[in-house]
């Protein structure tokens, strides 16, 4: 087999024993001890909390990490020498590099082609496979367009939209955390996050239902111990509503969910969740009693008929469901915000119209 295995196959056997492999393996070392540092040097910067508590261990979304710095999206984090030596578009393999590219939000693409004129060349030469593949993956509501890369535009364009509606939704709320978390009471704050931001659904598709269907829980702030509630209705003088709930509570209720064989059940909420990382010991007590026993379907027509085989209404979200009452503004976390949360929000929201105004440009340029 060995001697009739195809070009492509001695090409990539022939590569990886020669220098230039060693070479890009030495670059892809290299490059992970620079992470691994950057990563303990920033661990060692902060100081950790006392333990005694779950909450100890938990980062606050609203105390900024970057102390309430913007940085600058168009930074560059690589060197002119690494850029000249990218061993990956020198091999000229390019199964493989569209394979690595294929896994790059759009974002990424774009900064892979100011890498060099062998980058650039590459991502405009497979630029619809690529963003296809980003449309099929990443989104779930496509807004058609004459070709590939403005179908690509228009819809990260309505994403943009969501996620702004999303975070000028809670401004005024998450500003007042902010602002208790850094200069009020810096040290014991007590607050962690907002629950719609600790979580997220594989499928975008039932990430929408679900926050439709608990879009009163999205809104909730995680706090410690109640009286870090206390202290902060006393010494701040927001008087908005805000839900907290306590997660240093050892009476959280354990429960089972009961099996279901019901055509169209797509499963519990619960079983679709991703915890956002750091967050994940919050799993089976706060996310599970706040999402309880909400099941799936993919009908209405199927929830319907689940419904009058146990003879009640189930406590369901449905795929297929039209939802004809107020907006929905609050959403479940996603990469965008993720990206953005190191940002305090009242600059998470001028980042997101930045963004918005470029692919306005770009979908003008595109339309000439």
């Amino acid at each position: 087999m060995i001697g009739r295995q195809p070009t492509a196959a001695r090409t990539l056997f022939g590569f990886t024993n020669s220098d230039r492999f060693a070479r890009f393996q030495q670059s892809v070392q290299n490059r992970f001890e620079q992470l691994t540092t950057a990563t303990i040097a920033s661990a060692h910067g902060s100081i950790p909390p006392p333990p005694g508590s779950v909450s100890c261990a938990l980062q606050s979304t609203f105390a900024s990490s970057n102390g309430g710095k913007l940085v600058r999206e168009d930074s560059k984090t690589s060197t002119k020498a690494e850029a000249e030596n990218s061993d990956l578009v020198l091999i000229g393999i390019d199964g493989i590099s569209l394979h690595i590219a294929s896994f790059l939000d759009g974002q990424s693409l774009g900064r892979m082609q100011l890498v060099n004129r062998s980058w650039h060349q590459f991502v405009s030469q497979h630029r619809d496979g690529l963003l296809q593949a980003l449309l099929d993956r990443c989104f779930e509501t496509v807004i058609t367009s004459s070709n590939t890369f403005k179908t690509f535009l228009f819809t990260l364009r309505h994403e943009l939209d969501l996620e702004l509606a999303h975070t000028r939704y809670i401004e005024h709320t998450h500003a007042a955390l902010e602002d208790y978390c850094s200069k009020t009471e810096p040290t014991n704050h007590g607050f962690i996050a907002m629950f719609c931001d600790i979580i997220r659904f594989r499928d975008p598709r039932i990430a929408r239902f679900v926050a439709h269907r608990r879009q009163a829980a999205l809104g909730m702030v995680l706090t410690s111990t109640p009286d870090h509630v206390y202290a902060f209705r006393r010494r701040c003088k927001y008087a908005g509503p805000i839900t907290f709930v306590p997660v240093d509570n050892p009476h959280w209720p354990e429960f089972d969910l009961p099996p279901v064989n019901f055509p169209g059940f797509l499963g519990y909420a619960f079983e679709h969740v991703e915890m956002v990382k750091g967050y994940e010991s919050l799993k089976y007590t706060v996310v599970k009693s706040i999402l309880k026993e909400l099941m799936l379907f993919d009908t209405t027509e199927n929830a319907e008929a689940y419904g009058r085989a146990i003879g009640r209404e189930p406590f369901a979200a449905v795929l297929d469901a039209e939802h004809t009452g107020p907006n929905y503004h609050l959403t479940f976390s996603n990469p965008l915000r993720e990206e953005l949360r190191h940002l305090p929000v009242r600059e998470r929201v001028q980042r997101l119209l930045k963004r918005i105004e470029a692919i306005d440009h770009s979908i003008s340029r595109c339309s000439y």
